[in-house]
C-alpha cells in the first residue's frame, strides 16, 4: 500500500503582530515541535478514515466519502465541518486529487497543544497542501484571513522575516541567535485565543498611524541585532506600548504581572497564547517566577525555537 508523510513547524510571532495584516514587516520563528501527517491507501470500502492524535492519545476521529468528502461520522462536529471545508477548497484548488479506487486512511500527530496556539491550523494547512500538491498559501487565503506568515514558519528551517506587499508573501531568513537567549523564555499564558476571531475584530475595528506601522517595521529590523539584553528589552517594551496603543489594550505586564523584574511581550493575538519574557534572571528563574504565579508550562529558547544554528 501506498504511503506519503507531510511535516510541518508550528510557528511564534515575534514582532509584528496584527499590524503583519497591513504590511509591516514582522519577525517570526518555526518551532521544533510541529505536525506531521501521513497518507495511506488501504484494503476496505472506498472512503476517507481520518485520525487525530496529540501525545499518542486520538483526540478526533471522522470518516468522509470519496471522491466528494462528505462527512459520514465523526467524534467531534465542529472538527469535522472545519476539516470537510479544508478538503473541499483543497479539491477546488486541484479537482483531480482524492479520486481514488482505495480507500484511504489519514493520521494526524500532533507535537504540541492545540490550546498553545503553536500552529495548529497553519501545520495543517500546509501538511494538506503538501497532500494536494497545491499553493498553501492559496489555501490559507481560501480557508481563513491570516497574514501567512504561520505558513512560512511551517516551511522554514530558521528564524524569518516576512511581510505581504501589494497581497503577496515575502519571506527572507535571518540570523537570530541572540547571545542571552538563556534569559529568555516562552510562556503559556494559560488563555487560548481564537486567532481567526481576533484577527477579524482587529480588520473590523483598530485604527493605527502609518507611523506605528513603520516603527514597527524598524523594530523588527533592529531586534534581530540587539547585542545586549537591554536593548533587546527595550525594543520588546516600546513595541508591546505602541501595540498596546492600536488595539486600545492594556501591556500584560501592567495587568497581570507588574513585579515581574524584566520585560515581557504578547506573541500573536493578545490576550491568550504565549508571551516572552525576558530577565537578567535567566531562564530557570523565570519559570520558577511564572510557576508560582500558576502558569505551569514554560519553554527555554533551545527547547521552542527551531535554528540553523
Amino acid at each position: 500500500m501506498e504511503k506519503n508523510t507531510f511535516y510541518s513547524n508550528g510557528k511564534l510571532l515575534i514582532t509584528g503582530e496584527y499590524l503583519v495584516l497591513h504590511g509591516a514587516l514582522a519577525l517570526a520563528v518555526p518551532t521544533i515541535p510541529g505536525q506531521e501527517m501521513s497518507v495511506e491507501t488501504t484494503d476496505g470500502p472506498v472512503k476517507l478514515s481520518w485520525n487525530s492524535f496529540y501525545r499518542d492519545k486520538c483526540w478526533f476521529e471522522a470518516e468522509f466519502s470519496l471522491p466528494v468528502p462528505n462527512i459520514l461520522k465523526a467524534s467531534n462536529a465542529r472538527t469535522a465541518e472545519y476539516l470537510q471545508a479544508l478538503l473541499l477548497e483543497a479539491k477546488k484548488l486541484n479537482p483531480g486529487a482524492l479520486t481514488v479506487d482505495k480507500a484511504l486512511k489519514v493520521e494526524s500527530n500532533l507535537g504540541f497543544s492545540q490550546e498553545w496556539g503553536l500552529g495548529s491550523s497553519s501545520s495543517l494547512i500546509n501538511n494538506v497542501a503538501g497532500w494536494f500538491d497545491i499553493d498553501p498559501y492559496e489555501l490559507l487565503m481560501k480557508t481563513q484571513k491570516g497574514s501567512g506568515y504561520d505558513i512560512a514558519c511551517a516551511r522554514a528551517d530558521g528564524p524569518i522575516r516576512y511581510r505581504l506587499v501589494q497581497g503577496c508573501p515575502v519571506t527572507r531568513k535571518v540570523s537570530f541567535n541572540p547571545p542571552y537567549k538563556d534569559k529568555l523564555a516562552f510562556v503559556y499564558s494559560g488563555r487560548k485565543q481564537d486567532s481567526a476571531a481576533s484577527i477579524n475584530t482587529f480588520l473590523s475595528g483598530a485604527g493605527f498611524l502609518e507611523a506605528d506601522k513603520n516603527r514597527i517595521s524598524e523594530i523588527s529590523l533592529d531586534i534581530t541585532s540587539a547585542k545586549t539584553l537591554q536593548d533587546f528589552n527595550l525594543l520588546l517594551d516600546e513595541h508591546e506600548e505602541i501595540m498596546s496603543g492600536v488595539l486600545q489594550l492594556p501591556k500584560i505586564k501592567e495587568e497581570r504581572f507588574p513585579g515581574f523584574p524584566g520585560s515581557i511581550k504578547s506573541l500573536g493575538a493578545w490576550g491568550g497564547d504565549f508571551f516572552l519574557a525576558s530577565s537578567e534572571i535567566g531562564f530557570e528563574e523565570i519559570k520558577s517566577y511564572f510557576s508560582k504565579n500558576g502558569l505551569k508550562t514554560c519553554f527555554s529558547w533551545h527547547y521552542l525555537v527551531l535554528s540553523i544554528h
